[in-house]
């Protein structure tokens, strides 16, 4: 039901393994994580297409009703075995690492690592891939973004070295909408579950 979510789950996964591997998480963590990183949303089939697919802000109560899309996620996961390993970033993909986030308020190691990572390449894709509503905005910008909320937003240690490795990753799958994308993503999942 939401357009932006399709190829953007595909790049943000692409993303995600790329520094999980870079901060050496083993095999089965990583797992998890494309797991969670493809299902993050899964319980915004909840939300009505009124506060789902507004073009514009959300009004405060719109944005309440938007964040039980997490609750209604872990819900819909952990009625499978197979599923329920995503279950850390589902829940917690909206924590920030200084405790403003939601739904629990965590803070800093308290946040799963899977969901600290997910979160710093969901915002990097998102701010980097054109929206109904914004143009995509350039590769410099957004990383300025994402050093700024260093320690505010994302956990300190992940930003130093996502900023290694984001040009690389920006230049080959950024924006793209293409086949591409999905190919690329096909031949990392295969490393990890062997499909």
């Amino acid at each position: 039901r939401d357009s932006d979510t399709h190829t953007h789950n595909y790049r943000v996964t692409l993303y995600a393994i790329a520094l999980a591997e870079a901060v050496n998480l083993p095999r089965e963590i990583i797992q998890e994580l494309i797991k969670g990183s493809f299902l993050h949303d899964v319980g915004k089939i909840a939300i009505t297409d009124a506060i789902l697919l507004k073009p514009g802000r959300l009004t405060e109560d719109e944005f309440t009703v938007m964040k039980t899309h997490v609750e209604h996620g872990v819900d819909i996961i952990s009625r499978s075995p197979w599923l329920v390993a995503a279950e850390a970033v589902v829940r917690c993909h909206h924590e920030k690492y200084d405790g403003s986030g939601y739904p629990s308020g965590l803070a800093g190691e308290n946040i799963p690592i899977t969901a600290r990572i997910f979160a710093l390449a969901d915002v990097f894709d998102a701010l980097t891939s054109k929206r109904p509503y914004k143009e995509a905005m350039p590769y410099e910008k957004a990383m300025a973004i994402i050093h700024d909320s260093s320690g505010s937003h994302f956990d300190p240690a992940l930003v130093t070295v996502f900023e290694k490795i984001a040009r690389p990753l920006h230049q080959d799958y950024g924006q793209r909408e293409d086949g591409s994308v999905e190919a690329a993503l096909t031949l990392r999942t295969a490393d990890y579950f062997g499909v």
